[in-house]
């Protein structure tokens, strides 16, 4: 997969005129939001749904990247929300998303009524005997019947044990759940995360099939929401030492280390749509719909980080002016994501100490660099960043930069300052400190 790499990294000095636009307009650091890629990315994943001809509900997981722009061209685009806080449910129905699920453990009691004021568009994903309980209560005060689904553990969740009833328990759920008045169950839900193949969906939903078929609420099961991250063919690959448990020093790694590296192997979403829909079909009886969630899919390959070089050190150490706390946390440290030079590009890389400004060591954009060179006032990109990384900037040190959103119209690309959630929705997100 490295060839995937390669044209990511090709297609993007092409564009690089465009990019260099969008830093002198604006500046740098920022986050550059492709709007054509996104829709890309959501028209190729509705299309590998709708080929196999089944009914399928898609919700985009807020939490991979709720940033303002992508919210609006998510909901455009026609996908649903799938939100996992009161925060995230807010920000759904003040951009009035047509239909809402909503997930997580400890949802409190706030946001269980606001969900409950709002029961015509959302549906409650509960995640406990004492969840469900809690909810019938709150909806009875409210006068309504709230919609709702069953959050399983299966035992394929590993780390995900927090989440969810464990499937055994699922007859005492329902059996429980038949008592309430103001609870309606509809369906399931499970969540498999780092999905880079379809067989972890194809095994649970196996195990799923007969369970679902002898042990049924009421009304019967209206759908399975399959949640967790379908992954797009160009996300991060790990450097080779890493699986050797091997961590570099803040200075780099030594030159005699491998810094070769290559995708892990990502299944097409067409064959991973086409797998999951004939499982569905063989396993599950009577249930005429299938609901998904992507989340870093649809986002992860429109966005990306633009640096401008503002020292060099020696012959092979350069500082840039934006910190890594834009990313949330020290991942380049340990993962490879594409960084290119886009005023000196070149199609091979150059061992090069690129850091952030911050006040750390372990400020690292990347051990290596597609360029030539790199100087002093050198623009830098690393592209697709959009999963998990505006989720998750901190204000560390520096503030959060600015978001840019790039429309595209015919052969004419225009850079726009992207409103920022804050901007609309103040009370929702605020403003950073710095």
């Amino acid at each position: 997969m490295v060839g995937e790499l390669h044209a990511l990294v090709q297609r993007t000095i092409e564009q690089r005129a465009v990019y260099q636009d969008a830093a002198e307009k604006f500046g740098t650091p920022q986050y550059l939001i492709e709007a054509d890629l996104l829709r890309h990315q959501v028209a190729r994943f509705q299309a590998a749904f709708a080929a196999t001809k089944q009914t399928v509900r898609t919700y985009y997981a807020f939490k991979a990247n709720p940033t303002l722009p992508i919210l609006k061209l998510v909901r455009a685009s026609g996908l649903l929300a799938d939100v996992s806080s009161g925060l995230e449910l807010s920000a759904a129905l003040a951009l009035d998303f047509e239909q809402i699920v909503f997930s997580g453990p400890g949802k409190t009691d706030d946001e269980l009524t606001l969900a409950i004021a709002h029961a015509d568009r959302v549906v409650i994903h509960v995640d406990s005997f004492a969840e469900v309980t809690r909810l019938n209560e709150l909806a009875s005060r409210a006068g309504v019947v709230m919609r709702a689904g069953i959050r399983l553990n299966t035992a394929a969740h590993g780390l995900w044990t927090k989440f969810g009833i464990p499937l055994k328990d699922l007859p005492q759920f329902i059996q429980l759940a038949h008592g309430l008045d103001h609870v309606r169950l509809e369906g399931v839900q499970f969540h498999l995360s780092w999905n880079r193949q379809s067989a972890g969906y194809v095994e649970t939903l196996k195990t799923l099939g007969p369970i679902l078929a002898a042990h049924r609420p009421k009304s019967g099961w209206r759908f399975v929401d399959i949640g967790g991250g379908f992954y797009p063919e160009d996300d991060e690959a790990a450097y080779p030492w890493v699986a050797n448990g091997q961590i570099a020093p803040a200075e780099g790694p030594p030159l005699d280390w491998d810094m070769s590296y290559d995708l892990p192997k990502v299944a097409p979403i067409e064959s991973m749509a086409a797998d999951v829909v004939a499982t569905f079909r063989d396993v599950i009886r009577d249930v005429p719909e299938l609901w998904v969630e992507p989340g870093r899919y649809i986002a992860n390959p429109a966005v990306h980080v633009m640096l401008r070089v503002v020292d060099v050190k020696g012959d092979a150490l350069a500082i840039t002016d934006g910190g890594t706390n834009l990313l949330g946390w020290e991942r380049l440290e340990l993962e490879h994501t594409p960084l290119i030079n886009l005023t000196r590009p070149s199609a091979k890389q150059i061992r090069f100490m690129v850091y952030g400004s911050l006040c750390t060591p372990h400020d690292v954009w990347g051990y290596t660099c597609y360029a030539e060179d790199i100087r002093p006032g050198d623009l830098l990109i690393t592209p697709a960043h959009g999963s998990y990384v505006q989720t998750l900037a901190q204000r560390f040190i520096k503030p959060v930069c600015q978001t840019i959103l790039l429309e595209t119209s015919g052969s004419t690309s225009r850079v726009a300052t992207a409103e920022t959630a804050r901007d609309r929705y103040p009370e929702l997100f605020p403003t950073p400190v710095g």
